[in-house]
């Protein structure tokens, strides 16, 4: 540029500092700033889906990745009548029922199952009250266990029933993982990475 343009040194001098000012600002108000496109990415839906094997029992069909921001949608495609209905019950992974005996147990007091229950508000042989149950941040956030309330859905016995929210669990440290149970078919598990 000429020094006409610019004008004298002093003023040259400013308009050199306001232009450095501008493009501070619009380097820390890009989504570029911290070096990746994550914020303007834009957010897509994940779908795991609850159907039924070959040998006529449930399992979660999930994605392998959802990222945090991400819509996670559960789809049952089972028969509710034939079957009974399902919770995608967010759970630590120390929480699973892994053998038959943990499995057969899981309804009563410190198994995983009641504990579910409850955060459904269920009492006694009563039907789910709370539904979603939810914990920690709004979405798909927080793991629980036998001390701690987790995010849980229970489908209901509606065919095709389907719930979806965000995955709001902080991946601030890196990726972190979703782990899930069925309570009412405990040994129906799983798990979804999630990416920052």
């Amino acid at each position: 540029m000429s020094n006409r343009l610019l004008g004298s040194g002093t003023g040259r001098a400013a308009m050199l500092a306001a232009g450095a000012a501008l493009l501070a600002v619009a380097l820390v108000a890009s989504p570029f700033a911290d070096g990746s496109a994550r914020h303007s990415r834009k957010a897509k839906t994940g779908t795991v889906y609850i159907k039924l094997r070959s040998n006529g029992l449930p399992h979660f069909v999930p994605p392998k990745t959802v990222r945090e921001g991400d819509t996670l949608r559960i789809v049952n495609k089972t028969n509710p009548k034939a079957i009974g209905p399902h919770t995608f019950s967010l759970v630590t992974r120390k929480s699973f029922p892994r053998t038959k005996p943990e499995r057969q147990e899981c309804f009563t007091p410190e198994h995983i199952c009641l504990a579910v229950a409850k955060w459904h508000g269920v009492k006694g042989n009563g039907p789910p009250t709370e539904n979603p149950a939810a914990a920690g941040r709004p979405g798909w956030s927080t793991l629980g266990n036998l001390k701690r309330k987790g995010d849980s859905w229970f489908t209901g016995v509606k065919p095709n029933a389907s719930f979806g929210q965000t995955v709001s669990i902080n991946t601030s440290k890196g990726p972190r993982r979703l782990f899930f149970m069925c309570v009412i078919h405990p040994w129906m598990h799983g798990s979804i990475k999630v990416l920052p």
